[in-house]
């Protein structure tokens, strides 16, 4: 599997608010999945060949990409509307094949990719308001140790410790 940006975020997804499993909505729900801070227009990449199952609106003004990469299905969530050409339903895409790009969440000044994980073991719609605490379908996956290893495969991951990144995700300082 890839990593779905081309750089690390600097706000780590391990950490609340980011993280798998941190609360939401006054305590009502758990965040299903790992928000990646990135600026508005970043490039989203597929971390793994798959077909388009569906684009759709998804949160504050946003929109998300479902795709089935075969052993798992991902939601891109809060990306552009315009999420590139031949980005579609029924659409084929190769790994590292760009999906979309992060877009802009209506009322807020940060901007992300929201990255849930399914095992594709469950049938309907991801989100399922009436199965708590994640409010999403039954096959619902934490995505942090796949992101992590996504990270290692690509020799960008530092146990932790992230070298400071400027805001396009180039180099600023790294670790001595």
């Amino acid at each position: 599997m890839l990593f779905p940006l081309k750089f690390v975020p600097l706000e780590s997804y391990h950490e609340s608010p980011r993280r798998f499993g941190a609360s939401r909505a006054k305590g009502t729900r758990l965040h299903a999945g790992c928000d990646l801070y990135a600026p508005i227009g970043t490039p989203v990449f597929a971390v793994a060949a798959g077909e388009v199952l569906a684009v759709y609106e998804f949160y504050l003004s946003s929109w998300a990409v479902e795709v089935d990469h075969g052993d798992f299905i991902v939601r891109y969530g809060e990306v552009k509307k315009d999420v590139g050409p031949g980005i579609a339903k029924g659409a084929q895409v190769l790994p590292g094949a760009q999906i979309g790009q992060v877009g802009a969440l209506k009322g807020l000044k940060l901007s992300m990719l929201h990255f849930e994980m399914y095992a594709g073991t469950a049938k309907g719609a991801l989100t399922d308001r009436s199965n708590p605490p994640y409010q999403r379908r039954s096959d619902l996956l934490d995505p942090t140790a796949w992101l992590d290893d996504a990270l290692v495969n690509s020799g960008r991951f530092d146990g932790g410790r992230r070298p400071l990144k400027s805001i396009m995700g180039g180099d600023f300082m790294a670790w001595a």
